[in-house]
């Protein structure tokens, strides 16, 4: 909320698209937007679907700040990875932020934090902020902002980046090696070694 502010002092014309759960957090971040003077709307989907989000959008004028009410289906989250300028994905409490892959993988521009995403690479494939300062973001996505063919380098990347992540991949080079582990020692433990790999002592 204190980086849609900052945008707003700026003289950007920023609109925040949240969802969000129903943890008490929900209101402290409400109240935090109130505090920074900005507008918030809330809004329920009047039918599921890419169609019910683009209406739940609609006449938002003077608007700052919308809080989705319903569920989002798959198909709606990746329009609004896509369209968005920056999808804001730097929690500091999901410190693999699958927010931000999955918006790399339909070509958004994820802004993550230093929380652990080992996928990103800053400036080639995703924005990625050191601090909470609201004018980290703005310095970054000012400079994207203005440099159309970098943004479309850096959409670019990301896709490709986030190829190496889906669950094929994962399967392939992280699941499988233990799998085949664990099946090896469970082997062992019920049968013993293979055969051929007992220490051998020769007698000339």
């Amino acid at each position: 909320m204190e980086t849609v502010a900052a945008l707003k002092r700026h003289h950007w014309h920023p609109l925040l698209i949240a969802r969000g759960g129903v943890e008490a957090h929900g209101g402290e971040v409400l109240t935090a937007a109130a505090g920074a003077g900005l507008r918030v709307v809330e809004r329920p989907l009047p039918q599921p679907g890419v169609p019910g989000l683009l209406r739940a959008l609609e006449e938002l004028h003077e608007v700052d700040v919308v809080r989705l009410r319903s569920p989002l289906d798959s198909a709606s989250c990746r329009v609004l990875f896509r369209g968005s300028a920056a999808v804001l994905a730097n929690s500091g409490r999901e410190p693999f932020g699958l927010v931000g892959l999955e918006t790399m993988a339909v070509g958004g521009v994820a802004c993550t934090g230093c929380s652990g995403e080992d996928y990103v690479v800053p400036g080639r494939n995703a924005l990625v902020l050191e601090t909470n300062d609201p004018q980290e973001f703005l310095r970054l996505f000012g400079a994207i902002h203005t440099q159309a063919r970098w943004e479309r380098a850096l959409r670019r990347t990301a896709r490709s980046m986030a190829r190496h992540y889906a669950w094929p991949q994962i399967m392939r080079h992280l699941l499988l090696p233990r799998l085949d582990s664990f099946a090896a020692t469970a082997r062992t433990e019920r049968h013993g070694p293979a055969c051929g790999s007992f220490p051998v002592c020769a007698r000339s």
